[in-house]
């Protein structure tokens, strides 16, 4: 017999509204981890703007912040997958 929590998950990969709003979570998730990481100054520096294909995307005003994101990506996300319960990131991706 299944737990609720399996069935839930597995109901969640299969509807597009739970999957979006997994993503939005992650994107959340992924924002808090940054600030937490290099704390107030990369809110005006560098976001996570949406997950998809296990890819997240970050907006990066500054070369500098995209660059101490990158030297640190391995990090970030292993901290925002141990938020959720599977993997829901394997890469971040950059936009100038």
């Amino acid at each position: 017999m299944k737990s609720l929590g399996s069935l839930i998950q597995s109901k969640a990969q299969q509807s597009q509204i739970l999957r979006g709003a997994l993503s939005a979570q992650v994107v959340e998730a992924a924002n808090l981890v940054l600030q937490n990481f290099f704390g107030e100054e990369i809110v005006d520096q560098a976001r996570a703007v949406y997950l998809k294909g296990r890819v997240l995307t970050n907006t990066c005003l500054s070369l500098t912040a995209a660059r101490d994101i990158r030297i640190s990506e391995g990090r970030i996300i292993n901290e925002i997958n141990k938020r959720f319960d599977n993997l829901q990131v394997e890469k971040i991706r950059y936009l100038a």
